[in-house]
């Protein structure tokens, strides 16, 4: 059985191996989501490659920019835990200042902290603010389900509270037109 990666048990990850070398990376968070950052740009790939490498401390190889995708998509998910399909919750940019007073307010960490901690830690603890925060309370707002059994004005506030705290769609024309085509494989068209 193959040994799962555990935040109580075991160090953060300081490098990223590629090949049969471990090479060490810039771990935290400030850089990881700026790294993320470029990543949505609708820039092409090859610069994206070489932006993210040098931010992490890499030079350039396919092998070592898989890892790094790695390394930015957190550690290895729980068996029981799927991705749940739809819309993003939450966005790491547009919710910068909430998730920044979640953060101040669940753990007593100032802005410096945050950005300066280990990229995985933030993880861990942006998975688990607790609800009385303002960022879970809109998260709770943009997930939630509008039952067809509501009546019309239960509906229409519930739309209108959603709408007042949605994301704005950040995706560049090439994502939208592949997500448009899964959509439409999806339904065997």
């Amino acid at each position: 059985m193959e040994k799962r990666w555990c935040i109580l048990t075991d160090k953060l990850p300081l490098t990223v191996r590629i090949g049969d070398q471990d090479y060490p990376i810039d771990t935290r968070t400030s850089t990881a989501l700026n790294c993320i950052r470029k990543l949505r740009e609708d820039i092409p790939e090859e610069a994206k490659a070489i932006y993210v490498l040098a931010r992490m401390g890499l030079s350039g190889s396919v092998e070592a920019f898989a890892a790094i995708v790695d390394f930015l998509a957190g550690p290895p998910a729980d068996d029981d835990k799927q991705h749940v399909p739809g819309p993003p919750s939450f966005d790491y940019f547009q919710d910068a200042k909430l998730i920044s007073a979640a953060f101040q307010q669940a753990y007593g960490l100032s802005l410096d902290e945050i950005t300066s901690m280990h990229w995985w830690r933030f993880l861990s603890l942006l998975e688990g603010i607790p609800g009385d925060t303002r960022f879970m309370e809109i998260i709770g707002v943009r997930t939630m389900e509008i039952n067809p059994k509501d009546s019309a004005e239960t509906k229409a506030k519930k739309r209108k509270a959603k709408l007042a705290v949605a994301l704005k769609d950040t995706r560049t024309e090439a994502e939208k037109q592949r997500d448009v085509q899964r959509q439409l494989n999806n339904l065997g068209l």
